[in-house]
């Protein structure tokens, strides 16, 4: 037992120091919480390390190339010098973006260093990131060691927020940019990042990048600016809706000057006499002027979008739809406005001058100034369908892209029509000559579908028929409305309908004009445009052929590529070249013959080849002439044709009559000038048609046999008339003693050479 005992207290632990057993406690617990903590940012600095690496993936997708610049620059209109043949810039097009890209090699040095000194001094030192001002700028906040907010961004941090548009107000936002800025400057050089900047930066409203800029503020190439005007674009982007000039010039005067200029002095980029130069200079702004007799800066007319600018714009919108599936007109002039397009339009810039200019002289149109002036419009184009010029209302133009008499109006033609149809559709198959003899009489027409009732019809100018018998060229001079009449009777108005249409390529007709009214005096259902009309008469001054009309040749994109064209090769042979000659010549009598409605437009050393138009209750007033150069034409009339008549309670014409000169009277006024200088002298010869003397008694070809006077005529080959016999049955003698004669042989009125007038001269009428 006592061995057991004494075992037993062997075994038995001493006791522990407790100060040792606190201090391992102690020592166990840091121990674990090193290791914990240890753990827990081994944990939070793999986690971290995943995030930014993910975040830095996701803030690798700023790429210059990608955003493409080019998809949202300016388009240019250009027009082709007459004189030197130098195309040159008529207008530009901005809607979303006004900017103008240019290479850094364009951009001056001092300009560079304007931007660079004032926005990010140390750029070419920096990776993207200036953490030094970063971090200025973010203590500032707090302790305020400067009166104004210090901006970290550098140029780099400046152009990824602008090509990506990320504008979260959150420090994430800040993270994503400065990675982002990192990024940038690893794939791309300093001078990369800096050109992209300088053509991307806002300038004010939707004027971007500095080319853009210079030409808005200085009306001047970026390559032509001052230091001062250099600092001028420097002192906006910080704020550019409040600081270009156009907003607050004192704002921008006092950055520039207290600013960026010291900015750039304090860098080294200007000596000391520059740096007060350009403190000194007096800059003159694009919207203003130096008036000639006070020598003080004044503001400077704004000049308006003119209306070939307008029918440009449209036409290649149009086109656009057309090819590439636009829906809207409006988005595809949205489409060429921020497209860096080059459009190369047609416009002749002196033709288009001279034209706005007559239209804002009221002496143009009319003796004195009227109370209610009626409207018009004129345009005129080659015969390969190239618009030259065109105006689309009286006066000053209200506003760009506005409505435009002359191409989209749809007005009532009158007489007009008759060289296009009626006369157009006989002679051309061989139906009539130019000495064919037709009485003034009229037709037959239902006038009561449901009782069967008819009644004669069309009424002449004049409100009677005199039953006297006219040849073929007399009743084209005279306007007469009976012959037309009859030409459309015989030939039945459907097929002159599909001949007007089809041939003549008047295209805007309805089923509806397929009837006598519109067919011989031009009372279409909708009316046609003066672009239509004017075009359809190519035909006879450019021996049958129809060109399409155009406003431009062409566009070509931002990459250089032509994405539409109008080679002006292309057209319609409408008639065929010996129809054309015969029917110039008719329209040629006209403006020379005694009788002609057109005698008002003559030019001297000018042929001329017209016809007017007058539609119902002198509604619309129109002209068409073709000289060797130019086919054009001028319509007045008022916008509505009708208005209500408080005191008869019923709606009556808007009459043009007694309102402004004569139609031809008009159109000489506006282009006698421009015909004049025209390149082309004489029409298109033609060596087919047969240039004859008639009878002037039968129409036939005059023989040897025939006694009686004889005058010359123009016949096309198929279809020359037979020989007169020189048996033309009893004529009435000079002492007018009245003797039987067959009315087939019935002395027509006019035996001269051209017609001698023995009617009234309407000539000033129409």
């Amino acid at each position: 037992m006592k061995s057991d005992a004494k075992t037993y207290k062997k075994k038995k632990k001493k006791k522990s120091n407790p100060v040792v057993k606190t201090l391992k406690v102690i020592g166990t617990t840091v121990l674990s919480l090193v290791l914990v903590c240890i753990i827990t940012f081994s944990i939070v600095a793999t986690a971290l390390t995943v995030y930014v690496i993910k975040f830095m993936e996701n803030t690798s997708d700023v790429d210059i190339d990608l955003y493409n610049l080019d998809v949202i620059t300016t388009s240019f209109i250009y027009a082709q010098d007459p004189e030197t043949g130098e195309w040159v810039e008529i207008h530009r097009m901005s809607q979303n973006q006004n900017r103008i890209l240019v290479t850094l090699d364009e951009v001056p040095q001092h300009v560079q260093d304007a931007f660079i000194c004032t926005e990010d001094e140390r750029f070419f030192e920096h990776e993207g990131v200036d953490f030094k001002r970063t971090f200025a700028a973010f203590a500032n906040m707090f302790l305020e060691f400067w009166d104004t907010k210090q901006g970290g961004s550098t140029i780099t941090q400046q152009l990824v927020k602008n090509l990506t548009g990320d504008e979260d107000k959150t420090s994430t936002r800040k993270m994503r940019e400065i990675f982002r800025a990192m990024n940038l400057e690893d794939e791309y050089p300093k001078e990369v990042i800096l050109e992209a900047y300088l053509n991307y930066i806002g300038f004010g409203g939707n004027c971007y990048g500095v080319q853009a800029a210079a030409n808005r503020y200085f009306d001047k190439d970026v390559s032509e600016l001052t230091i001062a005007e250099a600092a001028c674009l420097a002192s906006i982007p910080k704020s550019p809706n409040t600081l270009n000039p156009e907003v607050d010039p004192e704002a921008n005067r006092e950055r520039r000057n207290n600013v960026v200029l010291p900015a750039m002095l304090k860098n080294g980029v200007i000596s000391s006499e520059e740096y007060e130069q350009a403190l000194n200079e007096e800059i003159i702004y694009a919207y203003q002027e130096i008036d000639e007799e006070t020598g003080e800066i004044v503001e400077a007319e704004t000049e308006m979008q003119n209306w070939y600018v307008d029918m440009v714009i449209f036409e290649v919108a149009d086109d656009m739809m057309k090819k590439y599936g636009y829906e809207t007109q409006e988005e595809a002039i949205s489409a060429i406005s921020n497209g860096g397009y080059k459009i190369y339009a047609a416009v002749d810039p002196n033709i288009q001058q001279q034209m706005e200019e007559k239209f804002k002289d009221n002496t143009t149109f009319a003796a004195e100034t009227l109370n209610n002036p009626p409207q018009a419009a004129a345009i005129i184009m080659d015969y390969n369908g190239y618009i030259k010029g065109v105006v689309g209302g009286i006066g000053e133009k209200p506003n760009p892209l506005c409505y435009n008499r002359a191409t989209m109006s749809q007005r009532s033609i009158g007489s007009t029509v008759k060289p296009i149809a009626s006369y157009g559709y006989a002679m051309y198959t061989d139906q009539i000559t130019w000495s064919t003899i037709f009485y003034d009489t009229p037709i037959e027409v239902v006038e009561d579908w449901n009782t069967m009732k008819k009644k004669k019809w069309p009424a002449n100018y004049s409100n009677r028929w005199t039953e006297d018998p006219y040849f073929t060229f007399q009743a084209l001079q005279r306007s007469l409305n009976t012959i037309p009449a009859q030409i459309v009777e015989q030939a039945t108005p459907q097929e002159v309908f599909k001949f007007v249409q089809n041939n003549m390529q008047i295209t805007s007709l309805v089923a509806s004009d397929a009837d006598y009214s519109a067919m011989t005096v031009g009372g279409l259902t909708n009316g046609i445009t003066l672009l239509e009309l004017t075009t359809a008469y190519q035909a006879f001054g450019n021996e049958g052929k129809i060109h399409d009309p155009t406003s431009y040749y062409k566009v070509v994109d931002a990459e250089g590529e032509v994405i539409l064209e109008n080679d002006g090769e292309s057209y319609v042979q409408a008639i065929d070249p010996d129809t054309a000659y015969v029917m110039n010549k008719l329209l040629q009598t006209v403006v020379y013959g005694p009788n002609g409605t057109g005698t008002a437009a003559k030019i001297e050393g000018v042929t001329i080849a017209a016809k007017t138009g007058t539609s119902q209750d002198w509604a619309d007033i129109a002209f068409v002439g073709c000289t060797p150069s130019y086919v054009s034409s001028v319509w007045y009339g008022y916008d509505d044709s009708y208005k209500y008549d408080e005191n008869k309670k019923e709606w009556v014409a808007n009459s043009t009559q007694g309102t402004y000169y004569s139609s031809a009277k008009v159109w000489k006024n506006i282009f006698e000038d421009i015909m004049k200088e025209g390149e082309v002298t004489e029409f298109p010869a033609n060596e087919n048609v047969i240039e004859a003397k008639y009878c002037t008694i039968t129409g036939l070809i005059a023989s040897e046999y025939c006694p009686h006077s004889v005058d010359v005529g123009y016949y096309k080959p198929s279809n020359v008339p037979e020989t007169c016999s020189g048996v033309h049955g009893t004529i009435a003698s000079d002492s007018d003693a009245e003797e039987t004669v067959a009315p087939s042989e019935t002395l027509p009125p006019e035996t001269s050479p051209v017609g001698a007038a023995t009617a009234v001269d309407l000539s000033t009428l129409y």
